[in-house]
């Protein structure tokens, strides 16, 4: 199988004005009403790479996995049967508000529901930022990154990453959390283009159904723009500036209305794949991070 890119996520939220204040006040994002009474969040010529949607709970729904062509999408639920998924047909109205040729949905082995589909359809209007950001990195590579809970099925759910969706392992993170026998929880990351991760797998449980989202934006000051901003907002911070070692990203990451953290964040590493070299370390950043900020 072959995934181009992480092309959108599917939040559930309680309070779609929540959603709507963070995103555009806070991300600099652009909020549009979906006539279904949700929010397309546009961070590019895209009509939107988050889709927020009424729920009676706070957490992220669905991560969406674009490949190339209705051949390809084809190809992927038959890979999908073959290893013994269960393949969830979308209703019209699912596509429709997902703005795509076609998609279908499954969940992984950790119980994270995933969305293969193809064919954006967008008018590609200009990104405009209602607070002035200038810009997100998407082209080539997706809305960012995704990390996502595989507490008790972490060895299955790594194996079915990397042989049937085929993703690549980029680098390996142990941290001690106490959260499993051994004392240390294992995060895994993965590419499936030149961004140095586009999915993560964590040793770890996460009730909102997902650890963090990551987004990328142009330029360092866009980075300390948006902290400004947080604390203007007085946004609950998860962690403070810092640098990872694995991506070389400068980043925080801060609490959103669906109840897991984002990511915010410039400098991200572009790999050529051909001369990586998997790495596992012991220590998440270079330098910050600190929690709380």
């Amino acid at each position: 199988m072959k995934i181009l890119e992480l092309g959108y996520a599917v939040v559930g939220a309680t309070d779609i004005e929540k959603w709507r204040s963070f995103a555009t006040d806070v991300l600099g994002m652009m909020a549009i009403d979906t006539p279904e009474g949700g929010l397309h969040l546009k961070m590019d010529g895209r009509q939107f790479r988050f889709l927020i949607q009424k729920s009676d709970t706070d957490r992220l729904f669905s991560s969406a996995w674009q490949v190339v062509d209705a051949d390809a999408l084809a190809e992927a639920k038959d890979e999908l049967k073959t290893a013994g998924v269960m393949v969830i047909e979308p209703t019209d109205e699912e596509r429709k508000v997902r703005y795509v040729q076609d998609f279908f949905s499954f969940v992984d082995p950790a119980g994270n529901r995933q969305e293969i589909f193809w064919g954006p359809i967008s008018d590609f209007k200009r990104f405009v930022s209602p607070i002035g950001v200038s810009g997100f990195v998407t082209e080539g590579m997706g809305l960012g990154h995704v990390v996502l809970p595989a507490l008790e099925t972490f060895d299955a759910t790594d194996s079915f990453w990397t042989r049937t969706m085929g993703f690549g392992l980029s680098d390996i993170l142990r941290v001690p959390l106490g959260m499993t026998p051994s004392g240390s929880s294992r995060i895994f990351f993965y590419h499936c283009n030149p961004r140095q991760h586009s999915m993560a797998l964590a040793e770890m449980p996460s009730p909102s159904g997902c650890i963090h989202v990551m987004v990328e934006v142009n330029s360092i000051d866009e980075v300390g723009r948006a902290l400004d901003r947080v604390h203007q907002h007085q946004v609950p911070m998860l962690m403070g500036l810092g640098r990872h070692v694995n991506d070389e990203m400068i980043s925080f990451y801060v609490f959103t209305p669906g109840m897991f953290a984002l990511e915010y964040g410039w400098g991200g590493l572009v790999k050529d794949w051909t001369e990586h070299q998997v790495f596992e370390t012991t220590s998440p950043s270079h330098w910050g991070h600190r929690l709380g900020g």
